[in-house]
């Protein structure tokens, strides 16, 4: 039987959660998500462990045969690739997606680059850093929103994101500069977002959930960090029931998911003008929120999982199967 290793921040090690909550966002997150997961495993027949600590990972990483991390940060740049890469150098299997996709898509710049080349419509979009900062000229017509180049979860992210101009934008961007992080600046699209989740199967055909749209009382129906934790009131998440456009989206999806293989699931969001109803590929996310309460859950348990276990069992054994036969296990 397999031996896997889930690797969380608020999952215990040895019995003891290392790194308790100390926000309301890390509770919500320790509460419906990372607690969750280890509540199906321990229902479950697989042999297993879990840690919050990756240096138990790495003095340990001998003892298993799978693992899967819902680390998105570790408190270093780039760190979103760290525990794939480790899995590559130790050969082995893990649940997520390859480094190279991991980086691919956490780039929003590039990410935007391989929606150009399978035919997605974009917002215009321009990169800059602290050695790099914006062209005193604007490059296209506002408003802008300025936000983060690299990660994910709306962090950092405001009502002040939105520039009404460009000098506005200049002056956002050297906020974030200050802080050593760089920014991408992209013409704002107004309307609605919308999330397409995405799962694979061992067959190779995805499962697509019906895509849902949110909806904010920020200026701009900006989304923030706190609110996408529901640290902040005033988000509301629904699902979409425009049959037209619900299958433009599935079909975009699925054309991105296939380019960005190989990866096991994910959501791409989209912006859907108001007037046009077109929508514009936003970005893409390989480790959305798998908790009860995250988008990605429940728009998969509207279709094709009767359960959070069910879905939660599914990935697990879509990492198993990566295994050679002879050490695959399956749960009863």
């Amino acid at each position: 039987m397999a031996k896997i290793l889930f690797l969380a921040q608020f999952a215990p090690t040895n019995g003891t959660v290392l790194v308790p909550p100390q926000t309301p966002e890390e509770r919500f997150y320790a509460e419906t998500y990372h607690w969750k997961i280890v509540d199906v495993l321990k229902k479950s027949n697989y042999d297993y462990e879990t840690a919050s600590d990756v240096n138990y990972f790495i003095q340990n990483h001998e003892k298993y045969q799978l693992v899967w991390s819902v680390y998105n940060r570790l408190g270093f740049k780039n760190s979103e690739i760290f525990i794939q890469s480790l899995c590559e150098f130790y050969k082995i299997k893990y649940i997520g997606a390859a480094p190279n996709i991991r980086a691919l898509v956490e780039d929003k710049s590039m990410s935007k680059q391989l929606a150009e080349h399978v035919e997605l419509r974009t917002a215009p979009w321009v990169t800059a850093s602290r050695d790099y900062p914006l062209i005193k000229i604007a490059p296209f017509p506002g408003p802008y929103f300025v936000k983060p180049r690299f990660g994910s979860a709306s962090i950092n992210i405001d009502e002040s994101s939105l520039c009404q101009t460009w000098e506005e934008a200049i002056q956002k961007s050297e906020g974030y500069f200050h802080k050593d992080i760089d920014v991408i600046v992209e013409k704002y699209i107004d309307g609605l977002c919308y999330g397409v989740s995405i799962l694979n199967t061992t067959k190779g055909d995805p499962l697509i959930a019906p895509p849902h749209y949110t909806r904010s009382d920020k200026i701009g129906n900006i989304m923030t960090h706190s609110q996408k934790r529901f640290a902040e009131r005033g988000m509301s998440r629904n699902t979409s029931t425009d049959e037209g456009l619900n299958n433009q989206l599935y079909y975009l999806s699925k054309l991105y998911f296939q380019e960005m293989q190989p990866c096991d699931y994910a959501r791409i969001d989209f912006i859907v003008e108001k007037n046009s109803s077109i929508p514009y590929f936003l970005e893409v996310n390989t480790l959305m929120n798998l908790g009860v309460q995250g988008g990605f859950v429940n728009s998969f348990l509207e279709k094709h999982f009767n359960t959070y276990d069910e879905l939660i069992n599914h990935i697990l054994q879509l990492g198993l199967s990566k295994l050679d036969n002879s050490n695959c296990a399956s749960n009863p």
